[in-house]
């Protein structure tokens, strides 16, 4: 029965698609003839190879002490030979004459045993000779720029995201329709082996054929992009084209870095990106249908600018992706079927996959989702209003000085910022920020209400906005903090390099980001707060700041014990963004919340750590495998808090959200407040194990400590302590007027002041 069900599996027309993420197989042609390295870099244990001559005689193969290789027919119930077992270093074979490979199939199966690759379905024929290439014009040529980098490799841990969206394309394309189609790859750029060269390869009736290896190139390099669009452009024509750029994506920092021996972490900038396109453009004598950005943040105004040089239409996000990415096997597949003529219609296959796929493997709702269709032919409308509105944008700093400049600091600190898991960053280091990513239509928005004398300008601009983003969808964690973010975003950082490739209006929006910078500056205001009662007189048991509505835009509560000196910060909570107040407004702080946070890996495994509270989610900052990071804890079905995803930091670019793995090490950071100081300290480094970590809390209401940290319209943050030493919770009888309230009940608080 097991050969039957064996031999049926191996043969399948349509196999199963598991292994590339689980061994590391590198298939390379040369004018010699083609050579086979074999590698396992995941948990796996044994891989099992066997191959057919003409779809006949199941052989396994099974290498000897001298190198050669043994053909072995099964004779179950033994089981066969394993072919290699876990290695540092790969086992190679060839080259191979064309000749003397032909009518051969190969195929591999990974796992712990034999019955484990079977059970768990870990086979896929791996080889079978490239078959004979036309230049017969298909209707679709997908082009797929995939730079393996961290996503595929890091360190001594192999993630295999690159290879596990190769086998949805090999899903996505292994019906009869997907004939009409070409999907067209070029992989590389990662320390894994068999991604330290650049290879270009053919997906097609569910095979991966590698057509030629190009040796050792930076893939962060834009000619290596160009050379690849315009050889698949003339090897397989088609009446439309698209572009799928795969890798770490930085929006007006560029994309794709390259992470391979030699390529030193290269990346291209967002004016290389340019470069690249400039020199694809008149290459294809028409521009591509469509420019799909499968990496984080990609969904930036300044992104679709230089795109439009190249495409008639994009796709992306604003926001950081999961570690999936994209669905290709939905894309491929849907694209086959439907065969639609517009760049348009495949960007929204690609955002409805990628939704769906969201929900499906439950990231929808531990990141933060955002996905935009683009139509570029609508941008130079957008572009031509927008050197008007930062023209007179400009003109109101040089006119009115402070006065526009605390109006534009009321507006960003309302507007979303992308990562939104980025916590703290608009307000903890502004004057730091090379890069800072905020909604452009919130923005707009926000303008709007801000500067009365801009309001058409920025009306103009959304409803451009509205014609230009003709599809988008969001969760409810950024619907949570705007109902209308997640469509683009515009970068207000300092960094300007890539200005001189966009029109000038973005160099003028930039002038006048400096004058609102310097104004800003300038300004040494600090708001001045007095303790109060609930009601605003003072008083005896005083334990509310009061401060000014019009002087502040931002609170937050730090919750947590008292330290040596000062105090540990366990807990930081939004608790007041600016917004119009026409009455006063009292916020109280929860004493209950003011508890030790642990991070546990097993009942005596735990570290102390600072959580910050984002909508439904709670975030904090660690060392993920000695990288920065920022680890997301979900609430499960029973309130328990627990560790669902990661994202990485690798040389100032955010990652993709991945989950934890066994082995992985986590070093939490703690805050600590004195004397109106912030500074973290690491805590002991933690090693995850087969169950994720969860955050415990020790609550001894009695050294409860509270502070307050608020911005005025400088961005210069300070700190209040509101209560401490277990005065921060209401006791039965107490006398304090606020915990006498029916309405409100805490002890302690912020009251803002608008008279």
């Amino acid at each position: 029965m097991r050969i039957k069900l064996f031999i049926c599996c191996y043969l399948l027309t349509f196999p199963t698609f598991a292994i590339y993420d689980l061994a590391s197989i590198n298939i390379t042609p040369s004018p010699q003839g083609t050579s086979f390295c074999f590698l396992l870099d995941s948990a796996e244990k044994e891989i099992y190879l066997a191959l057919t001559v003409d779809d006949k005689d199941l052989l396994f193969l099974s290498p000897t002490t001298t190198g050669a290789i043994n053909f072995t027919a099964w004779q179950p119930p033994i089981d066969p030979p394993v072919f290699l077992e876990k290695k540092i270093r790969p086992n190679c074979f060839g080259p191979f004459s064309a000749d003397s490979l032909q009518g051969i199939k190969l195929y591999a199966g990974v796992g712990h045993s034999f019955s484990d690759l079977i059970e768990q379905q870990k086979y896929l024929r791996i080889f079978e000779n490239t078959p004979p290439l036309t230049s017969e014009e298909k209707a679709w040529t997908v082009m797929v720029y995939q730079v393996g980098s961290t996503l595929e490799r890091v360190a001594a841990k192999t993630l295999g995201n690159a290879s596990k969206d190769i086998l949805e394309m090999l899903a996505g394309m292994q019906f009869p329709e997907n004939r009409n189609i070409n999907v067209v790859i070029a992989t590389g750029g990662s320390s894994r082996e068999g991604w330290k060269t650049v290879k270009r390869s053919l997906i097609r009736d569910g095979q991966w054929y590698v057509l030629e290896d190009l040796g050792e190139q930076s893939m962060g390099n834009p000619q290596t992009l160009s050379d690849f669009v315009l050889w698949a452009k003339d090897k397989f024509p088609a009446r439309q084209n698209a572009l799928i750029l795969w890798n770490h994506g930085g929006g007006t920092q560029g994309f794709g870095q390259d992470t391979s021996k030699n390529a030193n972490e290269q990346m291209m900038s967002l004016s290389q990106l340019h470069q690249a396109f400039q020199t694809i453009r008149p290459g294809l004598g028409k521009p591509l249908d469509l420019v799909i950005y499968d990496a984080c943040v990609m969904a930036t105004i300044e992104v679709a600018e230089i795109t439009a040089t190249v495409a008639n239409a994009m796709a992306g996000s604003a926001e950081i992706e999961p570690a999936h990415g994209i669905d290709y096997t939905y894309l491929l597949r849907q694209l086959s079927t439907a065969l639609p003529t517009e760049g348009i219609v495949v960007g929204q296959l690609a955002k409805e996959g990628y939704i769906q796929q969201s929900k499906a493997v439950k990231t929808f709702n531990t990141s933060q989702i955002t996905y935009s269709v683009l139509d570029l032919t609508q941008l130079s409308t957008f572009s031509e209003a927008f050197s008007q509105f930062a023209e007179e944008l400009g003109n109101k700093f040089k006119e009115e000085g402070f006065l526009s400049y605390e109006a534009l600091s009321q507006g960003i600190i309302r507007v979303p910022g992308y990562p939104i898991k980025e916590t703290g960053r608009l307000l903890r280091s502004l004057d730091e920020q090379q890069t800072i990513r905020i909604d452009l239509y919130n923005f707009l928005q926000t303008i709007s209400l801000q500067f009365p004398q801009l309001k058409s300008y920025a009306e103009e601009l959304q409803t451009n906005l509205q014609r230009l983003v003709v599809d988008y969808e969001t969760n409810d964690p950024v619907k949570a903090i705007n109902p209308e973010a997640g469509r683009i975003s515009i970068d207000i950082g300092s960094e300007k390099s890539y200005l001189p490739v966009l029109p000038a209006a973005y160099t003028q929006f930039s002038q006048a980001l400096d004058y609102y910078s310097q104004r800003r500056q300038a300004d040494t205001f600090e708001p001045n707060g007095e303790f109060v009662c609930l009601s605003g007189f003072i008083c005896a048991a005083a334990r509310w700041l009061e401060l000014q509505a019009d002087e502040v835009i931002s609170i937050d509560g730090y919750y947590g014990q008292p330290a040596e000196q000062g105090m540990d910060v366990y807990l930081i909570k939004p608790l007041y963004r600016y917004q119009p107040l026409e009455q006063n407004l009292a916020i109280g702080v929860k004493g209950q919340e003011a508890c030790q946070y642990q991070l546990c890996v097993s009942k005596t495994e735990c570290s102390n750590l600072t959580v910050t509270e984002s909508q439904r989610l709670r975030l904090a900052e660690v060392l993920y495998n000695d990288r920065p990071a920022i680890l997301t804890l979900c609430q499960d079905e029973n309130a328990s808090w627990k560790a669902c995803s990661v994202l990485p930091q690798q040389s100032s670019l955010w990652g993709r959200d991945e989950p934890l793995s066994t082995g992985d090490t986590l070093t939490p950071t703690v805050l600590h407040l004195q004397e109106g100081k912030l500074s973290s300290q690491q805590s002991r480094s933690l090693v995850v194990g087969e169950t994720a970590p969860i955050l415990n809390s020790m609550c001894d209401l009695q050294k409860a400590v509270i502070a307050a940290s608020y911005f005025s319209h400088n961005n210069q943050p300070q700190f209040e302590s509101l209560c401490d030493k277990g005065d921060c919770v209401c006791q039965a009888n107490d006398e304090d007027e606020s915990c006498r309230s029916t309405d409100f009940q805490f002890k302690a608080g912020v009251r803002l002041n608008v008279f």
